[in-house]
């Protein structure tokens, strides 16, 4: 892992300069440079408006009581995008560009999700074959309700 890591932060300086060295001989150095600085603007500007809806639909399912965890994958993703953007370069604006696209988002997220269920399903029980963990498994218990605890607790102030 340490060797990958190594690599990718040689390797994609690298391959950003030659693109940007194929990109200005093809349509100048100034252009080449205004074209990069004028995307790292446009993306900012493009995850800041999708990061205000994220958290804007994260507020209202944390409203309605539901889990917000794909709303924060969003997030997620979208802060690695303009990170991306704030890096000089065409292939790290092209990468941000896909993740700023919902449905890519969605998929991703998904893909983790699963990946991370499966993980900790397999690390718990020891076994490596087995189905990854299942919503709705229900545990069989029994409750009572407090009498001290009121039933509507309004958590607006």
């Amino acid at each position: 892992m340490p060797l990958l890591i190594l690599v990718v932060l040689l390797g994609v300086p690298y391959l950003e300069f030659l693109v940007f060295l194929e990109v200005g001989s093809a349509i100048g150095g100034l252009q080449a440079l205004l074209l990069t600085i004028l995307t790292a603007v446009i993306g900012v500007y493009l995850i800041r408006q999708q990061g205000l809806v994220v958290m804007n639909r994260m507020h209202h399912a944390m409203q309605r009581g539901e889990s917000p965890v794909e709303d924060i994958l969003h997030g997620f993703f979208l802060l690695i995008a303009g990170l991306f953007f704030l890096l000089p370069g065409f292939i790290t604006d092209t990468v941000a560009l896909l993740l700023a696209i919902e449905p890519i988002r969605a998929v991703l997220g998904k893909i983790i999700v699963k990946n991370i269920r499966a993980t900790f399903y397999n690390a718990g029980s020891g076994a490596k074959n087995q189905a990854p963990f299942q919503e709705g498994i229900i545990i069989d218990g029994e409750f009572e309700d407090d009498p001290d605890v009121p039933k509507n607790i309004d958590h607006k102030e």
